[in-house]
């Protein structure tokens, strides 16, 4: 699908005394200002991320009742049990908490739903368990903002609710004890948009400074967890989760989690874990627990201190995982079989017999990439659907679906992805509705995919040197991409597709640059030795028999305007 390409305003006289100030390439100050970084003691701090710059935890409403709550309940020994969700961002948000738990003399136990028997967060069978096991206290993580019926029946039963969430706040809100949600923060606020594993962080922060406990080094111990949670849950790698990522990479590379060294080596992990490791290695096989059987394996994984556990539990994580691809590729060429996608359908919306619900949301992530459409897809299990959304940029795939609450017996979510469970007969009206809703953005040009590219380059201009110091910036991901530029009026010099089934595109142009496209292989045939095309892309260094050199990774290539 042919992209927009959008070039970011240059500002040559702000880009040079920024510059200047920071002691960078003015291109690298254009790309900072293409992030609304505009003044350098903000770009400091972006660039040199510190925990010193994180936000007093007690800046989020409602957490210093919520943590004196919690001690209360240590002095008095309650009950107190911790309810996490099945995804990376809740099992490692849930580990933070019982560590801090335990770290404080307590001894909590968890508690974490079957992704399908029980669904997305508290559910009223669980909430009765817990009555008749005498837990006095629920601390939610990562889900919880949106259970009015299941809190209320807590409250009913003598048990307290603490809510810990970073969810999108909903019409009406829980009767909880307690809501740690810094979407309830009014104005704009560098912690408003925490994973729930950031949000259980800041938790942990306030429970140890309000206990007194200055042992900061038990708290640095948990960024490792944050981290994994701020990049597995896609949310804005700014402000503070920027500092969580950057900070907690560093701590997952020191090895000190027994879990997560051993998760490393079983997905053939060697050297430095970045982020893309994390997302295409750790995260995934966190995940696929939660998936097709139980998120308490990486609980147990991330808490485990005994090595031959842990290296028994990460091999289990790593053999479900590849079961989950298989699964996944399977429903794959089933839903892409089925489809038949026009240029004015706005919405894709397929259900079928049989898929597997812990895996179709990866499948309508798929579906996303191809046809840049938000995506539903709904696998139909034991006469129970269960629906996983995909968005595109721009597009609240939440608040749409949210139109249609009355068809779901269980919902939630977020702007670019929600879940939920429907009866299979209400499954037409759900699509007719969607359908009817898309309407409105029929001329609209969300559904046209936009390049954003941060600055024109002439090949002089591309040096390893540039790259070195483009490597501040990272790590990358929403809300931070990657810098993108473009060169104009190029001549292609040789055409070749690498790869496994040619599935990489590999184009070296006459005036001495190269570049790779990784998943582009198709578009060879569409080009000609006698044409000139702009391109597209990002700089990155290879390596390669011992020499460093630039490399340009093709992101889209169109004949030059």
């Amino acid at each position: 699908m042919q992209k927009l390409w959008r070039l970011f305003p240059q500002d040559a006289e702000r880009a040079f005394k920024l510059s200047q100030e920071l002691k960078l390439t003015p291109l690298t100050a254009q790309v900072l200002i293409n992030r609304g970084l505009n003044e350098a003691g903000r770009a400091r701090q972006f660039l040199k991320p510190s925990l010193s710059y994180l936000r007093d935890p007690f800046e989020i409403p409602h957490i210093k009742s919520a943590a004196e709550r919690v001690l209360k309940a240590a002095q008095s020994g309650e009950k107190v049990l911790v309810y996490g969700d099945y995804d990376v961002d809740g099992v490692t948000g849930t580990v933070i908490m019982l560590e801090t738990l335990r770290h404080l003399g307590m001894k909590p136990e968890f508690y974490i739903p079957h992704r399908y028997g029980e669904g997305y967060s508290l559910n009223s069978e669980a909430v009765k368990k817990f009555k008749d096991e005498g837990v006095k206290l629920i601390i939610t993580v990562d889900c919880g903002i949106a259970s009015l019926i299941e809190i209320e029946l807590a409250n009913s039963f003598g048990m307290e609710v603490i809510v810990t969430d970073h969810h999108n706040l909903p019409a009406k809100l829980p009767n909880a004890f307690s809501l740690v949600n810094p979407k309830l923060i009014k104005e704009e606020h560098p912690s408003k948009y925490l994973s729930g594993a950031g949000v259980a962080f800041k938790f942990a922060w306030a429970l140890l400074r309000s206990a007194g406990d200055k042992e900061n080094g038990f708290l640095t111990d948990l960024l490792d967890l944050a981290a994994l949670g701020t990049v597995a849950d896609v949310v804005p790698l700014t402000d503070e989760n920027r500092i969580l990522a950057v900070v907690g990479i560093n701590r997952i590379n020191e090895k000190k989690r027994l879990g997560l060294k051993h998760l490393a080596e079983a997905a053939g992990i060697s050297g430095r874990v970045s982020i893309d490791r994390i997302n295409f290695g750790l995260s995934p096989r966190i995940n696929a627990s939660g998936r097709l059987e139980h998120a308490s394996l990486s609980v147990k994984l991330l808490t485990s201190t005994d090595p031959v556990e842990a290296r028994t539990l990460a091999q289990q994580l790593n053999s479900i995982n590849t079961r989950r691809q298989g699964i996944g590729g399977d429903i794959q060429e089933e839903v892409f079989s089925q489809l038949k996608v026009t240029d004015d359908q706005k919405i894709i919306v397929a259900s079928g017999e049989g898929w597997h619900p812990g895996v179709i949301g990866i499948v309508a992530s798929r579906v996303v990439d191809a046809y840049f459409r938000p995506t539903v897809l709904i696998g139909i299990n034991e006469g129970v659907g269960r629906g996983s959304a995909r968005s595109i940029e721009d597009f609240n795939i939440f608040a749409v679906l949210d139109t249609c609450r009355d068809l779901f017996s269980d919902f939630g979510g977020h702007e670019g992805a929600a879940g939920f469970e429907i009866d299979p007969g209400n499954i037409p009206e759900l699509k007719r509705r969607l359908e009817e809703k898309l309407r409105e953005f029929a001329t609209s040009e969300i559904f046209t995919p936009k390049l954003e590219i941060d600055c024109e380059l002439d090949a002089k201009q591309i040096t390893l040197g540039l790259i070195k110091e483009l490597e501040a910036l990272a790590p990358h991901g929403q809300g931070n991409p990657a810098p993108v530029f473009m060169t104009r009026g190029l001549k292609i010099k040789d055409i070749k597709k690498v790869g496994n089934n040619g599935g990489h595109l590999k184009l070296r142009f006459s005036n001495g640059l190269e570049s790779i496209g990784f998943r582009l292989g198709e578009l060879a045939n569409g080009l000609s030795y006698e044409k000139t095309y702009d391109i597209a892309y990002n700089l990155e260094s290879n390596e390669w028999n011992g020499f460093e050199s630039a490399q340009l990774n093709l992101i889209d290539i169109r004949e030059n305007q």
